[in-house]
């Protein structure tokens, strides 16, 4: 049995796909960068007003703390002006600060009075004045490859004046479910069939961290079907998930069937709870998991095994769950020597039980917003113990 940190250590040596491809801004959101961007040039590109006022020298201030206005100058169109000692230019929030101008009062500071501008407050040098090049300067680093580009930095790329970013080609993840007990979403079910709920939870999952699915079906608990479906499998994939048939029952053929196929077997079990069940094989250049067939199972394993090796293989260290530390509210306790993952509600820091009966209870899944971690040679946790979580969405 192998735990979280074989694991990591066994995708150390993983090296990432060098395809890449060029994608249009307004379709690079979720996408890997696979390059480093420099800027090209100074943020702001010169010195602007950050708000509405009146620019001036700061050494032309005396005590009556009044300037002459001189000129008006307006976000987009800017002015060469040569000010006099105690002149001033009214400005729009934007506008290109003139070169003799080294401070900003904002409007509402001022008492106007025809060309006349009185100051009411104390002002600093150098107020309200973004200063050329202070957010980003020429040649410096703007993005660094493998960052995710999360809608928070598209103001960025469309200010660089890129159209086309060149980002890591998706992943091909194929799922292929198992059981004589599945039936698709759309089936009429039978006692003793359930629906193939898994296949849809890892397509979201898939889609959350912007990789491609292909679904490969339903197989029965034949060891034929099995293996001429994962054959076709990693014909068209990068990646394959089978679910169910990964524990050792009789009709528990995953291994058996990748055993047949000469696939190098990494991880035979993992020691986690849920998810213990979970098979690791290569062939070739073709990653084979063997995931669990209840749901909760399915989905955590997806997120402590996959999501690792789609971080390796895409070069990008920004997909997985972040760990958070929060307060427990109230007491559990731990079973075995695995780690576990318990499905709960995080709010305000507070992480509080939800009911959970088990791997198969996809309703608690539902109602979790997160996962917390309690890890061997814990016991028991109480009210207030500092508790590690991951979020889930």
């Amino acid at each position: 049995m192998k735990t979280l940190d074989d694991l990591l250590n066994l995708l150390k040596g993983v090296s990432e796909i060098e395809e890449d491809e060029d994608v249009k801004i307004e379709n690079s959101v979720g996408r890997i960068l696979s390059t480093d961007i420099f800027s090209e040039y100074d943020f702001p590109p010169y010195n602007r007003a950050a708000m509405d006022g009146f620019a001036f020298r700061y050494a032309d201030l005396d005590e009556s703390q009044t300037l002459t206005v001189r000129e008006e100058i307006l976000a987009g169109h800017p002015l060469k002006v040569e000010l006099k000692k105690g002149e001033c230019v009214r400005i729009m929030t934007g506008g290109a600060v003139p070169e003799p101008c080294d401070t900003v009062i904002e409007i509402e500071s001022c008492e106007i009075d025809g060309e006349k501008v009185k100051i009411k407050k104390p002002v600093s040098q150098f107020a309200n004045i973004a200063v050329k090049g202070e957010d980003l300067k020429k040649g410096e680093l703007a993005l660094k490859k493998g960052c995710v580009l999360t809608s928070n930095k598209i103001n960025l790329i469309a200010s660089l004046g890129m159209r086309y970013i060149k980002v890591k080609r998706k992943l091909r993840i194929g799922i292929l479910s198992t059981g004589d007990e599945l039936v698709d979403v759309d089936e009429e079910i039978d006692y003793g069939q359930i629906r193939n709920s898994s296949k849809y939870s890892l397509m979201a999952q898939i889609l959350g961290i912007n990789q491609d699915f292909f679904d490969l079906g339903i197989s029965k608990d034949d060891e034929e079907e099995i293996k001429s479906k994962v054959k076709a499998g990693m014909a068209e994939c990068d990646i394959l998930l089978i679910t169910g048939g990964s524990s050792v029952g009789d009709k528990d053929l995953t291994l058996k069937v990748l055993k047949d196929l000469n696939a190098q077997i990494l991880v035979s079990k993992l020691a986690i709870k849920p998810g213990a069940p979970t098979i690791i094989a290569k062939f070739e250049n073709k990653w084979i998991f063997g995931l669990p067939g209840n749901p909760v199972s399915t989905y955590l394993s997806f997120l402590v095994s996959v999501t690792p090796l789609v971080e390796k293989l895409t070069g990008s260290d920004e997909i997985g769950k972040p760990v958070l530390k929060g307060k427990f509210g109230g007491t559990f306790k731990k079973r075995g020597n695995r780690t576990d993952f318990v499905p709960c509600y995080v709010k305000d820091g507070i992480i509080k039980e939800i009911k959970y009966n088990g791997s198969g209870d996809f309703t608690s899944l539902a109602n979790a917003n997160a996962f917390f971690i309690i890890y061997p040679g814990t016991e028991i946790l109480k009210e207030g113990d500092t508790v590690d979580y991951f979020l889930i969405d």
